[in-house]
């Protein structure tokens, strides 16, 4: 699981040199969109870490993370990646609200269900980062779709490692149901093997 870690820290939009490693940071909102997948789901958060070890190699776990919304307590705790998956194979069962999207494809082609993609409000707003699915985009959601936006959450889920010199990378979500628009203030609490530190994201 989890996804290729850049060539260093810096290379992330926020990031933080501790005493054993440096961690880096890029906060997605509601969706990830790769090459190899992709998928949006209402009710979470997404958060793309890596750590790169000064030495040894480093445990590395999602367990190592906090989310501090608008500077209040308490902090929100990572969800599973199966929880995050469930939501969006089974998006029924989710009181049937409009606005839960699932994309899903390979090698570069998207799909993309449920609702248009919105317009940035400012440059990189996370809100605007729905997979887009380009002309061939269906508003048929299909089990086999669903199944694949599922499958790239978990894939590309950070679960527990050694992190090792040339680093590792994953997503990390946090369950958050409100309106997006409402997070005027959005900070990463590490705390693990290489320190501590709080990055703001937003």
């Amino acid at each position: 699981g989890g996804i290729d870690p850049r060539a260093k820290a810096p290379d992330y939009p926020h990031h933080a040199v501790l005493p054993e490693a440096s961690l880096g940071v890029e906060y997605h909102g509601r969706a990830f969109d790769s090459r190899d997948g992709s998928f949006f789901v209402q009710d979470y958060l997404v958060v793309e870490a890596a750590l790169f070890p000064a030495g040894d190699p480093l445990e590395f776990s999602p367990s190592h993370f906090r989310l501090r919304l608008n500077g209040r307590q308490p902090e929100l705790l990572p969800v599973t990646p199966g929880t995050v998956a469930l939501a969006i194979r089974n998006p029924d069962q989710y009181e049937q609200r409009p606005g839960l999207v699932a994309g899903g494809g390979m090698g570069g082609g998207q799909v993309i269900f449920g609702r248009p993609r919105p317009a940035e409000r400012f440059p990189s707003d996370p809100e605007a980062r729905i997979p887009t699915g380009g002309g061939g985009s269906s508003q048929a959601v299909t089990p086999e779709s669903l199944a694949k936006a599922a499958e790239a959450a978990e894939r590309f889920a950070l679960s527990r490692l050694e992190a090792p010199l040339g680093g590792a990378a994953g997503l990390v979500y946090f369950y958050w149901r409100e309106k997006h628009s409402k997070l005027k203030k959005i900070e990463l609490v590490y705390d693990g093997p290489a320190g501590r530190a709080v990055l703001r994201l937003r």
